[in-house]
């Protein structure tokens, strides 16, 4: 699968509370800020940034868009990007843990290294998504539409998988011990001979040891 990646270009060095004080997030390299007090960013697409080394725990997301940007190293965890467009986004060594991306469009997007635990994927959208080394247990893919993924050493521990179209998608080097998944979205996955017995398992049968 072949992934497309933020456009971003030559972009200038410029403070996170500039940017914030003229509504404008496009075309910065924002790095190393520290957010004491809560803000809240709205009502607009922040556009050909990177964003490192942030923790966003106070910052306050509401209608907001998200392209062509790059997050390495931040905390974005317990963020609401519900019903909104993430397009050519890569998240990198960057804790999503308890975000909501319900019925979200997510097109060109790469999630490495990254911890995303109780991420809620319900009713998404997903066009070309790249996982990599990544915590996604506790996740919910219920009702998701995905067209082209890839996974590459993720656990899917307790992760939810009901509902979806999971042809050909290649599970064999991650972990899926106990994930939720239905007997439509079994069809077609790839996995290796080990993980057999964990899907024998789902099926309700009995495996004599």
């Amino acid at each position: 699968m072949k992934i497309e990646n933020p456009k971003l270009g030559k972009n200038e060095q410029k403070d996170f509370y500039k940017c914030l004080e003229e509504d404008n997030f496009a075309s910065a390299n924002i790095e190393n800020t520290e957010i004491k007090q809560e803000v809240i960013i709205e009502d607009i697409t922040i556009d050909s940034c990177t964003f490192k080394n942030i923790d966003f725990t106070k910052v306050i997301f509401r209608n907001v868009d998200l392209i062509d940007v790059c997050f390495e190293n931040c905390n974005l965890s317990n963020k609401d990007f519900d019903e909104r467009l993430i397009n050519r986004v890569i998240f990198k060594n960057t804790k999503l843990t308890g975000s909501s991306m319900i019925d979200t469009s997510l097109k060109d997007v790469q999630i490495i290294d990254c911890n995303a635990t109780y991420l809620n994927l319900a009713g998404s959208n997903i066009n070309k998504l790249s996982l990599k080394s990544s915590d996604f247990s506790n996740v919910s893919f219920f009702d998701a539409k995905i067209k082209n993924m890839e996974v590459d050493k993720v656990n899917f521990n307790k992760t939810e998988f009901i509902k979806v179209n999971l042809e050909n998608v290649d599970f064999s080097t991650s972990n899926i011990e106990d994930i939720i998944i239905d007997k439509d979205s079994l069809k077609n996955i790839i996995i290796d001979s080990l993980q057999s017995l964990d899907i024998v398992r789902l099926l309700g049968v009995k495996i004599k040891e």
